[in-house]
């Protein structure tokens, strides 16, 4: 833990969340500008976390309106890359761009239509399947942890900041493990692979949500940290979603 009576409570200012190290996040990679001392944070961190929450209500928006084109639309094998592709350029040229106001706004909501759009087939799947009982549970499974967490991690007094290095390469770790099970077709190592999956998004949300206590309060901030948690619960779902499937035994 920190101590919050010292003269520089800011725990970022030497850790991932400062200007100073790299980014250990896989979702945005601007350079947040951080805050130093107790003068202003509060006040600067409440206003940040409430442009956040608005962004990502905004962002959650476009994503649903994204599912329902690619559900209604249904896209083939070369036009899902095609989007997914197309959703990691906008990612990229958002974090570019991310200074340029009014652009940054137009990527970021393009950028999560682009996701909502790659996610249309597999909802498009779950409701031909008659399983949507199972997407409504992962949806507010979801919701319900990304709020815990958030809260947990905005009150608590426990140091988050160091958490980013060994999430980081645990997602590598994912994303390695997940091709071997592709591989060799196994449930069991499947859903193990599912269980640490929501683990480390979760702890992604207590790292991102804590990020925001000690950064300053600017519109690409805001942005840069909508866009990581954006694709932080996204991910959380899916796994979750995962979990529930196989538990059902309705992996197909």
């Amino acid at each position: 833990m920190y101590n919050p009576n010292s003269r520089n409570n800011n725990p970022y200012g030497n850790s991932p969340f400062g200007n100073n190290r790299r980014n250990n996040s896989f979702g945005s990679r601007y350079q947040y500008q951080t805050v130093y001392g107790n003068s202003g944070m509060t006040q600067s961190s409440s206003s940040l976390i409430s442009k956040v929450m608005s962004l990502l209500a905004f962002s959650f928006i476009f994503a649903t309106l994204g599912t329902f084109v690619g559900f209604t639309l249904p896209l083939t094998f070369g036009g899902y890359w095609a989007v997914a592709i197309a959703g990691f350029v906008v990612l990229f040229a958002l974090n570019v761009l991310i200074q340029k106001q009014g652009i940054n706004l137009i990527l970021l909501y393009l950028f999560t239509f682009l996701q909502g759009m790659a996610l249309g087939p597999l909802v498009s799947a779950y409701v031909n399947a008659g399983l949507s009982n199972l997407l409504g549970q992962a949806f507010i499974i979801t919701a319900l942890t990304s709020l815990g967490l958030g809260l947990y991690s905005w009150t608590t007094k426990r140091d988050f900041s160091r958490l980013g290095d060994y999430l980081f390469f645990g997602v590598i770790l994912l994303l390695v493990t997940g091709i071997i099970g592709i591989l060799f077709h196994s449930t069991v190592f499947t859903l193990l692979i599912s269980f640490v999956g929501v683990a480390i998004f979760s702890g992604y949300v207590l790292f991102y949500v804590q990020r925001a206590k000690y950064m300053a309060d600017t519109l690409p901030n805001a942005i840069g940290l909508t866009v990581s948690i954006f694709i932080t619960v996204l991910n959380l779902f899916i796994y979750i979603l995962q979990i529930l499937s196989i538990m059902r035994d309705d992996r197909r």
